[in-house]
Parts: structure tokens; C-alpha cells; sequence
């Protein structure tokens, strides 16, 4: 996935603790190897070669992630898409010319992105295609290894431990402690924090521009792409977080809630009880406006930083 691992546990025996961070790297690259469309002996590679020709057999553990990112596209109104491969490649590819793409280009590729395209048979555990897709589980990959890396940490017995990877956290801890504090970036100055808020046994991710971004004839574009018209998305939202217990889902969250916008993120959060969302919103002159969602979730300014407080 390109990105650093940081795995921290608090155990009493160091031998112990070892163990579970050679288990929990060793899990992430699985999970890597699982999910990768560019390895030619990964199986997604091979879905997106064979499954519009023909139903692909895929193992239970690959059918169950897509059959979960199936369910947010649809939660999301499919702001979230895990077929937007060829559009990511048809940008990079505009990167490397120094051209934006033509409209009539950008319409061709969306014909061939689309979730609903995508056929489960869950009696037979195979994947295909209506149309010529390609699948990309990158966006699900940090969320989806944190969630196995804690499964492990329960495995072993761990009390506490933090988690990182590539900027999402997971803070685990089955102690009485009320949990640890952790801090969002001002995503127009990522040197410092804007909002503050405590974890424990949630994942925290944040989707924004501000550390990715590409150029296409001196015209900066965010590397978000809308799967919904095809174009790198361009909304008043600097940043966005989303916590929740389950990582995959505070990971899909994040991307989704940046896409559709503030006004409509509410909707994203229907049946979701546990999960928040921070949104961060900015004019010329700086941070405009941080709000937390659902409501009864309270922001305290402190100084230059928001904190987190709950309502209820």
C-alpha cells in the first residue's frame, strides 16, 4: 500500500510483545498481498483480467470484503466505489502528458465504473463483471489491515496498544482507562492540530488534499476523484475524519463524507450509531468552520485547538 506501519503494544513481558508486532507486520502484508490489482498471482488481479469474460472464483475472505465495500457504495450513494481504477489511471496518466482529460475521454471511463456492475453469488463465492470493470481495494486497505491487525492483539492477550498505518490510527485498550487522547492536523497548516479528542478501542482516519495533491498545466488538482462524475473533487471541505470501532468503516467513511460534502453527510450516518464524523471547512483566510456530526457530539475551543466533547 506505499505507505508506514507503526505498531506500538504495552504488554509485561518484551518477548511477548515482540511477538505480536512481528505477527501484526506480518498480517499487513498479507493483507497487501491479498488486495493488490498489480501482483499478477493476487487474486484481484486476475478478477479484474477474467471476471467481465466469465464468474471468477474467489476465496471467502476477498468475497466478504467486496461484499462490505458493496454495502457502503449503496450506503453512500456510491460516493465510495471500489471500481474507480480506471479513472485514478486515466488521471495519472494525465499527470504524465500535462493534459486534462476531454470531457468525451472522462464519460468513456465512467461507462466502465460503477459498483452496481459488480454480480456476488454467494452459493458458488464468485465475482463478475456486467461490464469491462476494474477493481481497486486501495481505499479499504489501511482500514481493513488495522481490523485484522486488533483481531490479532485480542488473540494475545494485549492490554493496550496504538496503531498506525500510513495516518490511520486505531487505539486498542481493554483496561479501565477512559482512553488516550489523539489530534487532527489544521489541513491548511499541517504542523498544527486543530481538533482534539480521546480514542479507546476506535480507529481515526481523515481524508484531505493538503498531503496529496498533482499538477496538470500549473493547475493544482486534489487526488480525490469523484466516482460520480469522474473528477478530482472540488468542495469548501479541507478535511474530514470519521471514528469509529470499526476501521474499515471509519476508512470508507472519511472518503465518503469528503466527496459528497458537508450537506449531505448526515445522511451518511443513518443506522451508525457509534461513528463520527469531523468536518473541517475553509475559505481564503483560513479554517472557516469545524464541525462534528451527529450533533449531541460538542466542540469546545481551547486556545487555537477544537475539543472533542460528548453532549450526552
Amino acid at each position: 500500500m506505499g505507505t508506514f506501519l507503526s505498531v506500538e503494544v504495552f504488554h509485561a513481558e518484551e518477548s511477548e510483545a515482540k511477538e505480536v508486532i512481528e505477527r501484526a507486520f506480518n498480517e499487513v502484508k498479507r493483507v497487501e498481498s491479498l488486495l493488490s490489482r498489480f501482483r499478477e498471482d493476487s487474486q484481484v488481479y486476475k478478477i479484474n483480467r477474467c471476471a467481465y469474460r466469465k464468474p471468477e472464483a474467489i476465496d471467502e475472505e476477498l468475497f466478504y470484503l467486496i461484499q462490505q465495500c458493496l454495502i457502503f457504495s449503496r450506503k453512500t450513494q456510491g460516493a465510495f466505489d471500489i471500481t474507480v481504477a480506471p479513472l485514478v489511471d486515466l488521471w495519472s496518466q494525465a499527470v504524465r502528458i500535462d493534459s486534462v482529460p476531454a470531457e468525451t475521454e472522462i464519460a468513456r471511463v465512467l461507462s466502465c465504473v460503477g459498483y452496481q456492475n459488480i454480480i456476488l453469488d454467494k452459493k458458488t463465492q464468485t465475482i463478475s463483471f456486467k461490464v469491462p470493470l476494474r477493481v481497486d481495494l486501495g481505499a479499504v486497505g489501511k482500514g481493513y489491515a488495522l481490523d485484522r491487525v486488533v483481531i490479532i492483539l485480542r488473540e494475545m492477550g494485549v492490554e493496550k496498544a496504538r496503531l498506525n498505518f500510513g495516518g490511520q490510527i486505531y487505539f486498542f485498550d481493554v483496561s479501565q482507562d477512559k482512553g488516550e487522547y489523539a489530534a487532527i492536523r489544521d489541513p491548511l497548516c499541517p504542523e498544527k492540530l486543530a481538533v482534539g479528542l480521546v480514542l479507546k478501542n476506535q480507529s481515526l482516519a481523515t481524508t484531505a488534499n493538503y498531503e496529496r495533491n498533482f499538477a496538470i498545466q500549473g493547475r493544482v488538482y486534489g487526488h480525490i476523484l469523484n466516482p460520480l462524475d469522474g473528477y478530482p473533487c472540488h468542495t469548501e471541505i479541507v478535511s474530514v475524519s470519521a471514528v469509529s470501532s470499526w476501521a474499515l468503516e471509519s476508512d470508507v467513511l472519511s472518503t465518503a463524507a469528503f466527496v459528497l460534502g458537508k450537506d449531505r453527510c448526515g445522511e451518511l450516518l443513518k443506522n451508525m450509531a457509534e461513528t463520527l464524523l469531523i468536518i473541517i471547512r475553509a475559505n481564503d483566510k483560513g479554517v472557516e468552520q469545524v464541525t462534528a456530526l451527529p450533533e449531541h457530539n460538542l466542540l469546545i475551543k481551547k486556545g487555537e485547538m477544537w475539543e472533542l466533547k460528548d453532549k450526552v
